[in-house]
This record gives structure tokens, sequence and C-alpha cells, in this order.
């Protein structure tokens, strides 16, 4: 009897543990399973934003990154990536030595540790240098690739001469001797507009070699000076159409071959002209119309 009356109570206990059990298992509410979702997905993302942020402010990951490339550089340099030669290419007027020194990079430097970009700004701030291009050749070498400015003109300011490009970016005013053939320009602004100039004169050829300086004035036309002193004073507006016809004048009257001091263009069909010789009458106007001026 006592036994099953144990085993009855064993039973009525083992009930209630069975169903406190079944109790405690009950599903989740839906309502609870998204708060709990929602307050998990925001931690989580508090995590994994917030994180990084304060990586990055702290400087952490810059610094680790740096360490950690620096040391593959290093062990990369050791294994044989490291820099043995240079090789350049495009120079003309700039100077090797100074490219080099611009570069700062010394045989067996690793690399992967070489800043291209820092390189590259430091060689295009030569004077001659207009573009460079720097890259890595693995295992163990640079190529340096540079367009140099062309040289346009010599710009006079006082007794000053310096040499300018073609977008009238001034290179350098040493070692001009070999630049002595250059047109002389002269003008506050006549940097900025000897490109345009320069298509005009060239239109012909012949004119163009007898041209010896040009003058900006009041930063709105040209007095171009020749080989034998006479200024040719070009118009502000359809310089090249005046250029055209004073070359067409100097093919049927031979005006450069007179005693003059000077040829205005500026107004059309008409052409001044000043002469040297002292006489009542200093200028003449002559009508311009179809080949018979004087």
């Amino acid at each position: 009897m006592r036994w099953l009356n144990r085993d009855k109570k064993k039973a009525a206990k083992s009930g209630k543990t069975k169903r406190a059990a079944t109790a405690r298992k009950r599903p989740m509410p839906r309502w609870a399973k998204r708060t709990v979702r929602g307050a998990a997905a925001a931690v989580a993302l508090g995590t994994v934003l917030g994180g990084p942020v304060w990586l990055w402010k702290s400087g952490w990951v810059a610094e680790t990154a740096g360490a950690v490339g620096a040391s593959l550089s290093r062990s990369l340099g050791e294994a044989g990536l490291r820099v043995d030669q240079v090789y350049l290419h495009g120079r003309l007027n700039e100077s090797a030595d100074d490219i080099a020194d611009a570069l700062a990079i010394d045989r067996g430097t690793p690399i992967l540790s070489v800043d291209l970009e820092q390189a590259r700004a430091r060689v295009e701030a030569l004077s001659w240098v207009r573009v460079a291009g720097i890259r890595r050749e693995f295992p163990n070498a640079i190529r340096v690739t540079v367009s140099e400015r062309r040289p346009l003109a010599l710009w006079q300011r006082g007794s000053k001469l310096t040499l300018v490009d073609d977008e009238g970016v001034i290179i350098t005013d040493r070692g001009l001797d070999r630049f002595a053939n250059l047109l002389v320009i002269v003008g506050d602004d006549a940097p900025a507009h000897a490109q345009k100039l320069l298509a005009t004169l060239s239109a012909e050829p012949g004119l163009l070699e007898r041209v010896d300086a040009a003058v900006r004035v009041g930063k709105r036309r040209w007095n171009v000076r020749m080989d034998n002193g006479v200024f040719v004073r070009l118009p502000e507006k359809d310089a090249d159409g005046a250029w055209h016809r004073f070359a067409r004048l100097e093919r049927e009257h031979g005006l450069l071959k007179q005693d003059l001091l000077s040829i205005d263009l500026r107004i059309p069909d008409q052409l001044i002209v000043r002469t040297r010789v002292e006489r009542p009458a200093l200028e003449r106007k002559v009508r311009d119309r179809r080949g018979k001026d004087t």
C-alpha cells in the first residue's frame, strides 16, 4: 500500500512537473517577437555603425592599416619587390636630376611603399612638366612618363625676358639663348593671347619669317614689329583678314622695301602708312581696292 501510495504521489508530482514544463513552453505572442527582434536589430545596427565610426574617429583603423601596410611592404621588399630601376620617358628640356630629386625614390626602396600620387604631384610642380604619369612595374621598376610644356614666345617685361608656353604659362627665365628665334611679345596680358596671334601670323609664312616682335595694345589688339623696324598695326577685330590683306599688298607693292615707319590696317579697305623721311605729309591714306593700292 505504501509503495502504491508512493507511486501515486510520484505520479501526481510528475503530472505537476509536466504541466509546469508545458506552461513554460507556450509559444511567444507575435507582438512580443516583433519587439524582441526590433530591439536586437537596433543593438546590432548600433554595433555595426557606431563601432567603426568610433574607430575611425580615434584613428585606430588608419594607424593599424598604415602599420600593417608598412610591414607588408618591408616584407615584400625583402622578398625582392624593391625598386632597382627608374625609367624616364618624354624628357626634353627639364633636368633629369631635378626629376630624380622630385621623385625622391631611392634604390632598394620597397616598391609598394612608393606613394605614386605624391611623386607625380612633385614632378608636375617642375617648371617644364605639364603632365606626368608614374606607375609600378613589378617586380622592381618604376616607369615615369612626362609631357613637357611647349615653348611659344619670349615675354618681355622691362629688360627681363621670360619663356612662356602655348597656354600662357611661365616656364623659365634661365637658358634662353637657345630660344632666341622665338617671337618676343610685350604687354601685361600678352602671354594669354600669344597663341592666337601666332596662329594669325602663321597663315602667311612668308611674312611670319620677317616678324621680330609684337606689342599688345590696350589689352585689345596687336602692333607687329617687322625685322626692318616697321610696325604693322592690326585691328581689334578680324586681325586674320587684315594680315592676309597686308600680305597681298606686300606681294604686289613691296611695302616693306619702302622707307616706312608704320602700316596701319585698323580701318577696313584702307591702308595708312607713316614714312620715315621728314616731309610735310607724314601720313598717307590709300584706298585698298582690288590691288590698286600704292
